[in-house]
């Protein structure tokens, strides 16, 4: 694969080979990580979880890969499009938050009694059987992912599989949770998703 030129690489990819993806990834991380780590000097963990996002879109979206005609222009629009989006979404997430705080921290409001809290139980629940509900691996995946917190690589090497299968089982765990939702009548909300650490 070392040896094949990216428009090459990228129809591989769009047929679903994942050394192939492995190969791309590899080709561009350095490149990429040190622009990332430039913007975020202070928290290199933010490049990181940026880049996966990045490589996330690629493979979810790899049926329209053999449409780009210079994927390393188009690779630094997307990671410049994801790290924007990123800033944006913390900006929002520390306002909700407060606001969160401020609701909990209301001596006017008699725990669950409140509407705001009912509804938070009851979308907590769901997403708890739901997650309860997914296949093992599946189920397995998303906890190590947003309760551990660990890295798609991390879990990669902890279960003994490919990053490609944990991106696109963590991408199956979320629809699930989405789906269950929506199901329900709740409407999807960034605050919904920060405060249930869907996200």
């Amino acid at each position: 694969m070392k040896n094949i030129d990216d428009k090459s690489l990228l129809i591989e990819i769009s047929n679903g080979k994942e050394s192939a993806f492995t190969e791309l990834y590899r080709r561009y991380f350095i490149k990429l990580n040190a622009y990332l780590t430039r913007i975020y000097k202070s928290n290199e963990a933010h490049a990181s979880d940026i880049l996966q996002e990045a490589f996330l879109r690629v493979w979810i979206n790899r049926d329209r890969l053999s449409e780009i005609e210079n994927f390393e222009a188009w690779i630094f629009k997307v990671v410049s499009t994801e790290s924007l989006t990123f800033i944006r979404k913390e900006v929002k997430q520390k306002t909700k938050a407060n606001n969160l705080k401020a609701l909990y921290d209301n001596k006017d409001l008699q725990g669950f009694e409140n509407p705001r809290f009912t509804e938070l139980y009851e979308i907590k629940q769901l997403v708890q059987e739901t997650i309860l509900n997914m296949p093992e691996r599946r189920r397995e995946v998303y906890l190590l992912s947003r309760e551990k917190g660990l890295s798609a690589s991390e879990i990669a090497a902890e279960l003994n599989i490919s990053p490609n299968t944990v991106y696109n089982t963590l991408t199956s765990a979320l629809k699930d949770i989405r789906k269950s939702l929506e199901s329900q009548n709740f409407q999807i909300t960034l605050l919904l998703l920060v405060t249930l650490k869907i996200i």
